[in-house]
């Protein structure tokens, strides 16, 4: 690959185990059952409309505020707070008619023994909504959604579903022998009446693997792995060429560790595990990339959104097929604000990203990934955009082989630099006389789902794209499948990753006549993933279900030639 891929895939926060032998037996401190005591604050239940005026962390994330609204009325902390409260209530209840809960405060305790002493790292494993903050013996251990403040303030986004585990190394006086105390405060957004929670402690005597490893990308005769640990642990990766594995790299204690693997077999198969402290990942397999001329097979698929059960199929369905390259056309997460969602993404993921290049357009549900993180170096990052692309803005372009791949950004489509650079970049490409050119975005200009396609995107960028004769546009955003040509370009939509699926808005019986010529060719309302092989003439072009079976006969596209 001319560039680097997305280094985002180690900066979204930390996921559990998954994949890698355990690091350590767990040491349960606070289970989902134990008992709290709570203290709340109410107010009054905010008009519909300043609710939607006070949210949210995504408005917030993308600029179109600096700051959530203030609308909470009167209220402060116990005052003995973090260590004890006032109340006696054991669970947070529903909101009274014509209140809301602004404010929840708990606080439980759990005992420590001798034989507890040790512990490492501690996993405070929460679902709550929808800003949240904790505290161990009065020493802050996490906060998600909430400012500073000391007022009882909304949460500054809403948050999903999905539990999210906070990684706590044990410093000196963290812990005590005996009782210690857990104390959770939560604030909900302008979107909920009233906070909700579940919590669970447990400790590791045993620091090890994270999150990965992590393909971070591969070239002709090197690729480059990265796998996160716990604080100060010390990493291994063990590899080689065909089945051996006979050579190692060693990382020093970190937290983010980078192997790069010179000299590698062209077009040749490696095997690699790493090892870190009490854990250890499976072995894995990838490929030197194809060189120019070689046959090269990219998976597609996008919309994933809370659909996991699907998106699991999908991403074992892929590593059946033998793929160079993964590619996805945006909304990975529902919530790109919620490191939460990004745990479990990065879970389902994890043996396709330890095996296959992954590179992705950013969708509008991806967006607020900076608000998810505790620091600007841990911030979701894509490869190094042109020169003077705008801050918050998502465009890019690399090559594989000679295969050019350009990822727009359809967030910031109103841009006119994105379209010069676009230009350029296309020009560039044909210049090069690279074999094919393929375009990822997130929002397409045609779909008969439910977003009927981008005006922006059919009126100034298919136009760029018909003049540079790129073979082939890929987007999502409308859940369903649908392939076509129009405005001289040939275009698939691919929102079938998970995501609840979108029914078919026009151009079939009982539906009115379309409103836009998008020379549909194909149309299905299904999960599904795309498998593009590229030869030297053509692209065959494969829908699958999550099954595997075929969603339409492949189809033969011809490449451009001049």
């Amino acid at each position: 690959m001319r560039v680097s891929r997305m280094a985002f895939l180690l900066g979204l926060g930390l996921v559990g185990l998954a994949g890698n032998a355990a690091a350590g037996p767990e040491v349960p401190l606070v289970a989902r059952s134990a008992s709290w005591r709570w203290q709340l604050i109410t107010a009054p239940r905010l008009a519909s409309q300043i609710g939607a005026l006070a949210i949210s962390g995504l408005d917030i994330a993308t600029g179109r505020t600096s700051a959530p609204i203030a609308l909470l009325g009167e209220g402060v902390a116990p005052p003995a707070w973090p260590f004890a409260i006032d109340g006696d209530i054991t669970a947070i209840p529903p909101a009274r008619d014509g209140e809301r809960i602004a404010a929840a405060f708990g606080v439980t305790t759990f005992t420590l023994t001798s034989q507890d002493q040790g512990l490492a790292i501690l996993e405070l494993r929460m679902r709550y909504e929808d800003g949240a903050a904790a505290w161990l013996n009065g020493v802050e251990v996490m906060r998600r959604g909430l400012a500073r403040t000391g007022a009882v303030d909304l949460a500054d986004r809403e948050h999903g579903p999905e539990a999210e585990t906070f990684y706590i190394p044990v410093a000196p006086g963290l812990l005590r022998l005996g009782a210690n105390v857990l104390a959770i405060e939560l604030h909900p957004s302008a979107r909920r009446h009233a906070p909700t929670t579940t919590v669970e402690l447990a400790g590791r005597r045993e620091r090890g693997i994270v999150r990965g490893p992590i393909l971070l990308d591969a070239g002709a005769t090197s690729a480059r792995i990265v796998v996160e640990t716990d604080p100060d642990t010390a990493a291994v990766l063990e590899w080689g060429a065909g089945e051996a594995i006979d050579q190692k790299l060693t990382s020093s204690p970190a937290r983010r560790h980078v192997f790069t693997l010179p000299s590698l077999p062209a077009r040749g198969q490696v095997r690699y595990r790493v090892t870190a402290g009490a854990s250890q990942s499976p072995t894995y397999r990838f490929a030197t990339m194809p060189g120019a001329g070689d046959v090269i097979r990219i998976g597609i698929y996008g919309d994933v959104r809370g659909g996991h059960a699907t998106h699991r199929r999908l991403v074992e369905a892929m590593l059946g097929e033998s793929l160079d390259l993964v590619g996805v056309t945006g909304d990975m997460v529902l919530h790109g604000t919620d490191e939460a969602d990004w745990q479990r993404f990065y879970g389902i993921t994890a043996p396709l990203l330890a095996q296959v290049p992954y590179v992705a357009a950013i969708g509008n549900h991806d967006l607020g990934w900076l608000r998810a993180r505790t620091s600007e170096s841990d911030a979701f990052a894509l490869p190094p955009g042109p020169a003077g692309r705008p801050v918050g803005t998502y465009w890019y372009s690399m090559d594989v082989a000679d295969i050019h791949l350009a990822m727009l950004d359809s967030n910031s489509y109103e841009l006119a630099d994105q379209e010069k650079w676009l230009e350029a970049d296309l020009a560039a490409a044909r210049a090069r006389k690279v074999r094919a050119i393929l375009v990822l975005t997130h929002d397409g200009p045609y779909s008969r789902g439910y977003h009927r396609g981008s005006v922006d995107a059919r009126t100034r960028y298919v136009p760029i794209l018909a003049r540079y004769h790129v073979d082939l546009l890929l987007a999502g955003h409308d859940h369903l499948y649908q392939r076509g040509e129009a405005g001289g370009i040939r275009y698939v939509v691919t929102g079938g990753g998970g995501a609840s699926l979108y029914a078919i808005s026009c151009g079939i019986p009982g539906r009115r006549k379309c409103a836009v010529d998008d020379g549909m060719q194909a149309i299905a309302r299904e999960h599904h993933f795309i498998v593009l092989t590229i030869g030297k003439t053509a692209i065959e072009l494969c829908a699958r279900r999550p099954d595997g079976r075929l969603l339409e006969p492949c189809t033969q596209l011809p490449l451009w030639r001049p």
